[in-house]
């Protein structure tokens, strides 16, 4: 667990500090604190480690004709043994959506820069891109070659993801509580107070990931390596303290 803590004191004593007065400059709003009542703010940050269970992968086909129709045709005839493949390897329809798609023309401006004149159209390029979320992370070397075998020409990703993110948050969320307390008591026992109420609570989160994340074809068939991912919750909390 990596652990960042900071806290300011906002009134070391009541009697020091007339109540409603601020010690600091903050913008968090400043929480009531009754008659007799001190601050103390704390950050804290509190992380679990989890083993992907879903990879998304971006996969399509880029193909080009002298007109739009043909251009298009040709990228229809592929996407379409591309989701055949997909279907063959058990990937659900949920898992499977189109992301992308474009048909745009090309034109010769380089040339036309040359000969001093307006460019024009020499083709047309369209593009079709599909999400796949694979939830088989054994079964994704295969998946992916056979891709790769039905035509796909363009891949983005791989990116690697929690099916249900909500355990990891949790796991994090409790142990940025703690680590929170653990401070809030180590800064109160060292002024001579004790924590007496939460005044208030938010938080932050993210996630990233630890390891590899890679996808690498070659002439054996691609390789995947899914790593881990790290969940991070920060807390900020606020205490009242009073004197033992």
């Amino acid at each position: 667990m990596r652990l960042v803590a900071r806290a300011a004191i906002a009134a070391a004593l009541a009697a020091a500090i007339p109540h409603g007065a601020s010690a600091q400059s903050d913008p968090v709003p400043q929480p009531r604190l009754l008659p007799g009542e001190a601050l103390l703010r704390v950050d804290a940050q509190g992380s679990h480690v989890s083993t992907p269970d879903v990879m998304r992968l971006d996969v399509g086909a880029v193909t080009i004709g002298r007109t739009a129709r043909e251009a298009t045709n040709a990228n229809n005839a592929v996407a379409e043994r591309l989701l055949a493949a997909v279907r063959a390897l058990g990937v659900e329809r949920r898992d499977v959506q189109t992301s992308s798609l474009s048909v745009e023309p090309q034109m010769d401006s380089d040339k036309a820069d040359r000969e001093g004149r307006a460019p024009r159209i020499t083709g047309y390029v369209a593009k079709n891109m599909l999400e796949l979320r694979i939830r088989d992370l054994a079964r994704a070397p295969e998946l992916i070659d056979a891709l790769f075998e039905a035509g796909a020409n363009s891949v983005d990703g791989p990116t690697f993801t929690l099916s249900d993110p909500r355990p990891a948050q949790r796991e994090a969320r409790r142990k940025a509580v703690a680590a929170a307390r653990e401070q809030a008591q180590t800064y109160a026992d060292a002024l001579g107070m004790r924590i007496v109420r939460v005044l208030q609570l938010s938080e932050g989160s993210d996630m990233s990931l630890m390891g590899s994340n890679s996808l690498n074809a070659g002439i054996l068939g691609p390789s995947v390596e899914s790593g881990v991912l790290q969940t991070r919750i920060t807390v900020n909390v606020d205490y009242a303290m009073v004197p033992r």
